[in-house]
């Protein structure tokens, strides 16, 4: 394989193929912690924090709070500002009977999403021990 190829994969590189993708899985993730109890932004990228979705990568905290208001523009999650004397307000969220819908469609979605992995995963290990076996043939 050329170096300039070894250099597309390299760790550094934010590929599809080391999980970088898996960005689209915080809306489910969202919809689980506040399916649990109700939240504000932060405290709910603390949740997302401590699942280590991401391999120990920081959390994009802006897309999470992206990902609230899609979720909010939807009608799946509603808010309401918290006013406390010893801090800042603080804008609280809560899953709508819409979000727990989509959360179930979710679980379906990625149960799918398994199932197809689990495929790719078995075939491409097929594949690489096919490789391995004809290279020291």
């Amino acid at each position: 394989m050329s170096d300039n190829v070894l250099s597309l994969i390299d760790k550094n590189i934010k590929c599809s193929c080391r999980g970088y993708n898996l960005d689209k899985l915080i809306q489910p993730n969202v919809l689980t912690i506040l399916a649990q109890q109700d939240l504000h932004g932060y405290m709910i990228i603390q949740e997302l924090e401590k699942k280590n979705l991401f391999n120990d990568e920081k959390l994009d905290n802006t897309g999470v709070y992206r990902a609230l208001k899609t979720l909010e523009d939807r009608g799946m999650v509603c808010s309401e500002w918290l006013f406390d004397d010893a801090g800042p307000a603080k804008k609280n969220y809560k899953i709508t009977d819409k979000g727990i819908e989509c959360l179930q469609t979710w679980i379906s979605t990625l149960e799918d999403y398994k199932k197809s992995i689990e495929i790719i995963i078995a075939d491409a290990k097929n594949v690489l021990l096919q490789d391995d076996h004809h290279q020291k043939s």
